[in-house]
């Protein structure tokens, strides 16, 4: 497996190549000048590539869109700066790994094993600041999720009916079934215990 970081990388000082290798083993690093550009690569080997984010958006979007279908690659993000508003914008772009520049060894871990087996990760942080986001409307979110339909979402996890979710919030029960079709679709699921399994493969929401 090749491992692409930029020379700047601030998960080196979390011992960041011996992580990896304890997952997957074998490890090979390819350093670059700013954030990585990956390129096709005739052995097949997969390609782990980490983008240091610190409101850069552009340059890692034109990185993102210069990297061929191909390349086998595993994209993440390391959050340096708190403005997550362009997160939507990578996700579109195939990142699966969001990791906090303060994250700990074992949250580090966690992303890795994520991804690398094909799930999403969204490091607690990085979570929580998408969810203090000051747009009421709309959440600035991978899943373009608005706040009460977060609030839906993890009441259902946590077994309440219609009717209980609808005394809590304050809503007709007829308006839950409206946000709880809302949510499935946006999700891409067909029904409760599909929403409990896409919570249980990537654990984004908060219960």
């Amino acid at each position: 497996m090749n491992l692409h970081l930029d020379s700047r990388n601030q998960l080196i000082s979390l011992g960041f190549k011996e992580l990896v290798q304890s997952i997957l083993g074998e490890v090979t690093i390819e350093w670059h000048a700013g954030n990585p550009k990956v390129q096709h690569t005739s052995s097949g080997q997969k390609q782990v590539v980490v983008y240091n984010f610190a409101g850069n958006y552009q340059e890692i979007e034109n990185n993102l869109k210069e990297t061929p279908e191909d390349a086998n690659c595993v994209k993440v993000i390391l959050i340096q700066n708190r403005d997550v508003s362009d997160l939507p914008k990578l996700v579109s772009f195939g990142v699966s790994g969001f990791i906090d520049v303060n994250c700990t060894r074992d949250e580090l871990k966690e992303a890795f094993r994520k991804v690398l087996h094909n799930q999403n990760y969204y490091c607690e942080l990085v979570w929580n600041k998408i969810l203090s986001h000051d747009d009421e409307s709309t959440l600035s979110a991978p899943f373009s999720l608005t706040k009460r339909e977060i609030e839906i979402i993890e009441s259902l996890l946590n077994g309440k009916s219609t009717i209980e979710i609808s005394r809590e919030l304050g809503l007709s029960p007829h308006t839950v079934q409206t946000h709880r079709k809302n949510c499935f679709k946006k999700l891409k699921v067909k029904s409760l215990s599909e929403l409990l399994l896409f919570e249980m493969e990537n654990q984004v929401f908060k219960k």
